[in-house]
């Protein structure tokens, strides 16, 4: 499609070819895909600084140079660098988790500016994509679901889902994020960083497994039973770092006679609602209100942890009392008063702990480049060795001079030469050293696919958010020891109005087609059902530390082959149906389709191939750009991140 300047129009925009009646005639064929407003429904993200540009660039040519002497030490050659195409969809995808849509590809290529690269990884990092991704990265390690405390619906999760969102947005330091799940105390809309410590409610060693593995990158959890068998840890070693988080309390006790009263609350207005109604249920909505308030996080110092009743080393009796021990670096001093939970949460986000900075940048390096400098990520060891040993020093001592500003090393990243070469396409042993010539082939995640294939239909749909809870606390909040079975009766019709399943299937509805519902994946159900594109694409089922799996199946391919979201995109209505519309040649049709789905134009073979298959099909309206469109998103090269 032509500009009055005779260059070729940037895909996107209204759909003005078609009349009303045609509307009217495809809506009712096909359906209505839904659009957005095109207005967030968020606060703005914090943006990156400006000013710190210059020392981001300075600190990725260190990177590259520590990188290129690797590679010269052990005989490697660098991939190639780049394209424009290449890198605007390699950019789109790693920093906001979607491919671009046609125009925007389409104006990155026109650019001709020298800085349009570090610009648009700026622009990206500002953008609320950046926020969707990364709870979705995140999300995985946290084992974030809707269903917390040990699959119990009845904790509100989504204040917690929200509280780690607004943490992304406002760019919260990676140290005081981690603190604040750490030490956080009360109920979990006065405060959703307790989500962290109920997602594992009443299974605290559990939990301290999961902490020390999420955020120091070590497994201990062997030596919860015995001595580990690969490492050096031991199970008195492991009781005594669990002891600092056991007088942590995720729910009250029916039976708290101090804090409830003589009767247990739950019976006391179970017996009442019995007697003003026999035939109310007093289950569903009724009992999560009830049960709501019992979670919160509190400490109870006077709770103490004993080793298990067949512990069997010369060191302890069985069932002795443990005292709290960090399992390495600095010994941590109790101040007077201060909870043991606070203290270790200050040792563990230390710029002094030996492992808290190195976890972080390794894991972040590997969600850059595919591959961490010491794998597996999660499993550091004193013995382990980082691939390029001085990359990774200067990673490290990086986040701490960052202040541990996620964001900001990420920028650094991003700006590398090494970052901006092209794939390495050949298979990689982890275990093998890896001299990063370039990222790592990687499939798309399940949330990356499902989101770009909403970019290729969907109008806005970074407009649609899920039921907001914000306001939870009005309907939830109760004083369990003297609130009466009416008035739990009043909130739970309230709490069904406004946040039951219905009225968050209203909610969905404006953004729903044919029963699903258009919104990024970051804005569904966590998990959503197993049956869902999501989680036949792999998203985990947060069960356990990164479940994720990129690994294809035969579902995969029916699913891309006939499903619903993939015909969507050939639809009216449908962002690459209307933009195939505007294109005033079948020259511009295809350039659309490519820009749309590949973020490039055509090479003259595909061209060629392309045009005929459109001709072929002329008699039918659509069959041909349709069997095109198809044929590209079941490419490998729509699928994986070049």
């Amino acid at each position: 499609m032509q500009g009055q300047n005779g260059r070729m129009a940037p895909p996107g925009g209204n759909d003005n070819r078609r009349s009303a009646a045609q509307r009217k005639q495809d809506e009712k064929k096909y359906g209505k895909i839904p659009r957005g407003n095109g207005k967030s429904p968020y606060p703005a993200p914090k943006k990156v600084d400006p000013g710190k540009l210059a020392s981001a660039k300075a600190a990725a040519k260190k990177i590259d140079a520590m990188i290129r002497s690797a590679q010269l030490k052990h005989r490697v050659q660098p991939n190639l660098p780049l394209t424009d195409e290449q890198f605007v969809r390699r950019a789109y995808l790693d920093i906001t988790g979607t491919i671009p849509s046609g125009e925007q590809a389409y104006k990155f290529l026109l650019d001709k500016s020298r800085v349009k690269r570090e610009k648009l990884i700026d622009t990206l990092l500002n953008s609320e994509g950046y926020v969707s991704t990364s709870f979705n990265y995140w999300g995985n390690l946290l084992r974030v679901r809707d269903r917390l405390a040990q699959n119990n619906g009845n904790v509100i999760a989504q204040s917690y889902h929200e509280w780690i969102k607004t943490s992304l947005r406002e760019n919260i330091h990676h140290d005081d994020w981690v603190r604040e799940m750490l030490t956080a105390e009360g109920l979990i809309w006065d405060n959703g960083a307790v989500g962290y410590l109920m997602r594992d409610s009443g299974m605290e060693l559990d939990a301290v497994d999961n902490m020390v593995r999420t955020f120091l990158g070590t497994q201990i959890g062997c030596a919860r039973c015995h001595d580990h068998p690969f490492d050096n840890w031991t199970q008195m070693e492991f009781y005594r770092m669990a002891a600092y988080m056991f007088p942590a309390r995720t729910r009250y006790s029916g039976g708290d006679k101090k804090r409830f009263g003589k009767k247990n609350p739950v019976t006391r207005i179970r017996e009442e609602m019995k007697k003003i109604d026999p035939d109310q249920s007093t289950g569903g909505d009724f009992n999560r209100i009830v049960q709501a308030n019992f979670y919160a996080v509190w400490d109870q110092p006077s709770r103490k942890l004993r080793l298990p009743h067949d512990y069997q080393y010369d060191d302890a009796k069985p069932k002795s009392l443990v005292t709290p021990e960090p399992i390495f670096g600095q010994t941590i001093t109790l101040k007077k008063g201060e909870s043991s939970r606070k203290a270790v949460a200050d040792w563990l986000v230390s710029p002094e702990n030996p492992r808290f900075a190195k976890s972080i940048a390794n894991r972040l390096w590997k969600r850059a480049m595919g591959q961490g400098l010491i794998e597996p990520v999660d499993d550091l060891k004193d013995d382990s060795v980082a691939s390029i040993p001085a990359l990774m020093n200067f990673l490290t001592a990086e986040m701490v001079r960052l202040d541990f500003d996620t964001k900001e090393f990420m920028r650094i990243i991003y700006n590398t030469k090494t970052w901006q070469r092209q794939a390495t396409t050949k298979e990689i042993n982890p275990l093998d050293p890896y001299y990063f010539q370039g990222p790592t082939l990687r499939r798309m995640t399940a949330e990356q696919v499902w989101d770009s294939l909403l970019t290729m239909a969907v109008y806005n749909p970074e407009s649609f958010r899920r039921t907001d809870f914000s306001e939870v606390k009005k309907t939830v909040e109760v004083d369990l020891k003297n609130v009466n079975a009416s008035e739990i009766l009043r909130r739970s019709k309230e709490f069904a109005a406004k946040y039951g399943n219905r009225a968050m299937r209203e909610n969905d509805r404006d953004h729903a087609y044919k029963g699903m519902t258009l919104a990024r994946a970051s804005e569904l159900p966590i998990p959503v059902p197993a049956n869902h594109f999501l989680r036949q694409f792999g998203q985990g089922d947060r069960e356990l530390i990164d479940t994720a799996s990129t690994d294809g199946s035969v579902s995969q391919i029916l699913t891309m082959f006939n499903g619903q979201i993939t015909h969507m995109m050939l639809e009216a209505g449908s962002v690459i149906y209307d933009n195939l519309l505007r294109a005033r040649s079948m020259k511009d049709q295809v350039d659309v389709i490519f820009l749309s789905i590949l973020s490039r134009r055509p090479t003259s073979s595909e061209r060629k191939v392309a045009e005929e298959e459109i001709k072929r099909h002329k008699k039918k309206r659509g069959a041909g750009y349709g069997n095109v469109i198809w044929a590209l998103i079941n490419t490998k090269e729509f699928l994986f991140i070049q």
